[in-house]
């Protein structure tokens, strides 16, 4: 996420960043140990329905990831 434009966050729930085009959202996790950021791309219509709505149009995607974490990319913190 370092070279990425970071488009909305609220720390330790979500981050929203702009990567080649794409916007992805981020969502980290304390456990497993030793925490892990879960990575999902937005598809089109995520996107779509995102840059309308605002964060409000991904709740039920953030919920999915916190609870479905090993059905996205993770990156651990270590």
């Amino acid at each position: 996420m370092n070279n990425n434009k970071v488009l909305e966050k609220k720390d330790w729930e979500y981050y929203l960043f702009e990567e080649e085009n794409n916007i992805k959202l981020s969502v980290p996790i304390p456990k497993p140990t030793p925490g892990f950021d879960i990575i999902y791309t937005l598809d089109e219509y995520e996107k779509e329905n995102y840059l309308r709505k605002g964060i409000i149009a991904l709740k039920d995607r953030i919920e999915d990831m916190n609870v479905n974490f090993s059905n996205y990319e993770m990156n651990s913190w270590r």
